[in-house]
């Protein structure tokens, strides 16, 4: 065991010393020489020689030595290997993982832009329809109110022809009567209502009877009662004819209406129902805003946690992949020592005896 120690106590420091194939066996022995501990070991060597002891063992020592270094490689190599491949598998996962969430990233901001954009249009159009309802609203309560304006006109206008007509008839039956014989006395309170009424409506058309009806008052006579029926006649039926024009307006003007009304209320309709569905978009585009935002904050911390995931397990992987790559090298430079050693124990023995009996003794 003690000999094992010194064989290996021997590798280490002729390791410290970083040797090269091109120096000589008393160079390297120099080196080794000049470690404390190596000194201590060469001390070992030299009593060991001194006193006979077989080379042999030590190279069956050194063999053992490299052969362990080997296998520590060996061992090492493989676990290296399966890091490596432990390695990938984390990075390529992580590497998925960032881009899923830099995808999504894209895709929850653009849908957040969409939305808001149409958030807007969508405002902007509630703001103009609410204008087109209040300007419908308005439009029906303007021509509503003239409808309701001509109608009444009509009524009234409606109501005075007859109330014409009517005065027409009374004095087409007094004037007949008078005709058949009646004393205008027996008639003169009838027929003064009717001049009064017929001189109330103040008509053009009446003028002209009028003035009859007064003559005819004063005086009676046949030809001017056929004059004044012939007149009643011709005024009648130009109230008929009139009336049946306003009529025929009234009747053209609420089936317009009719039609208009119908239009501005489908139109009414549609502005509200487009309102409506305008009013509830804004509400979906707002939560749908709201939602994107908050999954765009959780999206862009997984990420962050998916990237510094990434940065560590590269650290990771860069410090064990230097520290692999040391212990290699340390195990080659320890194996290119074994080597030397070997070297120098059997075929340069002699050098390595009168190195070691030149050297400075230390015990």
């Amino acid at each position: 065991m003690a000999r094992s120690l010194t064989i290996l106590a021997i590798v280490i420091a002729v390791a410290t010393a970083r040797l090269t194939k091109s120096e000589s066996p008393k160079e390297i022995l120099a080196q080794v020489n000049k470690d404390s501990f190596g000194n201590s070991i060469l001390s070992v060597l030299q009593l060991q020689l001194a006193t006979g002891g077989p080379v042999g063992e030590i190279q069956i020592l050194l063999n053992n030595i490299a052969s362990q270094l080997n296998g520590d490689q060996k061992k090492a190599d493989k676990v290296h290997e399966s890091d490596t491949v432990a390695f990938e598998k984390i990075i390529a996962d992580l590497e998925q993982e960032i881009a899923y969430h830099q995808s999504q990233i894209v895709s929850l901001s653009n849908l957040r832009d969409s939305t808001t954009e149409a958030l807007g249009e969508a405002e902007a159009e509630v703001r103009v329809v609410t204008s087109d309802i209040a300007n419908n609203e308005k439009s029906f309560a303007d021509e509503s109110a003239t409808r309701q304006s001509q109608h009444e006109t009509w009524v009234r206008k409606d109501a005075e022809h007859v109330d014409q007509m009517d005065a027409i008839d009374e004095a087409s039956k007094i004037v007949q009567h008078l005709q058949a014989g009646v004393a205008f006395a027996q008639l003169k309170s009838r027929f003064e209502k009717v001049q009064a009424k017929l001189m109330e409506s103040k008509h053009a058309l009446f003028k002209p009877l009028i003035n009859a009806l007064t003559q005819l008052a004063s005086k009676v006579d046949n030809k001017s009662i056929i004059k004044i029926l012939e007149l009643l006649a011709q005024i009648r039926q130009q109230l008929v004819a009139s009336r049946a024009s306003l009529l025929a307006t009234e009747e053209r003007q609420a089936a317009n209406w009719e039609v208009q009304s119908s239009h501005l209320q489908e139109e009414h309709k549609r502005l509200v129902e487009r309102k409506a569905f305008l009013e509830n978009s804004i509400v979906q585009f707002k939560v749908t805003i709201q939602e994107a935002v908050e999954d765009l904050e959780d999206q862009t911390l997984f990420l962050e946690d998916a990237e510094d995931s990434l940065a560590i397990q590269q650290r990771w992987a860069a410090e064990q992949e230097a520290q692999y790559e040391a212990q290699t090298f340390e195990r080659e430079q320890q194996l290119e020592v074994v080597e030397r050693l070997q070297e120098v124990l059997t075929q340069k023995l002699s050098a390595a005896s009168e190195f070691l009996q030149v050297r400075e003794e230390v015990f």
